[in-house]
């Protein structure tokens, strides 16, 4: 079984990782990690080091929480998003590259292609688990704080490999299994 664990390469410099490579963190202050193409410039974003091409995962079949502080983006991205600049092929929302779920405030959305869809959830969850079938094309969103209750499920056909990616401005994320 396998976590998604995060890039040092493509990390913003305002965000931080943790030794283990599960946590990441908002830093007001700039983490100087070397320049290089990969990395996110502008937007406070950061892609697994794992990609995923076939199978069923984040860990085999078997969901990843991310447990969750203040608002953030959380979902999957091809490798072609956007690195340079806070151009809409940059952000884990408007563009072909990425699907994700984001929290701002007390909403919830899905997002993909410049699409949005309201979810309607009672109670903020704190722990969110992911679950992608590749072949199927499937890429779904649970709220796994107490039990597992379906938020949002994405259904298309992936044409690239596919990477964990998160977004945040402010707290931190960190990534766990499911047991």
């Amino acid at each position: 079984a396998r976590s998604p664990t995060w890039e040092y390469d493509s990390i913003h410099p305002r965000l931080k990782l943790s030794d283990d490579h599960l946590v990441v963190s908002c830093s007001w202050r700039r983490v100087f990690y070397p320049c290089g193409p990969q990395r996110f410039d502008k937007l406070w974003q950061v892609l697994s080091k794992d990609a995923f091409l076939s199978g069923s995962h984040w860990s085999t079949g078997k969901l990843t929480c991310f447990r969750l502080e203040q608002d953030w983006w959380i979902g999957a991205a091809y490798p072609s998003i956007g690195r340079k600049g806070d151009s809409e092929t940059c952000w884990l929302s408007w563009n072909r590259a990425p699907w994700c779920l984001k929290k701002f405030g007390f909403e919830y959305w899905a997002f993909h292609k410049g699409e949005r869809i309201l979810i309607l959830i009672e109670d903020d969850p704190d722990c969110i688990g992911i679950f992608l079938d590749y072949e199927a094309g499937i890429l779904s969103f649970y709220n796994v704080s107490d039990g597992m209750a379906h938020l949002h499920t994405f259904c298309c056909k992936f044409t690239e490999p596919v990477y964990p990616a998160l977004r945040l401005w402010e707290g931190s994320i960190r990534t766990c299994k499911l047991t």
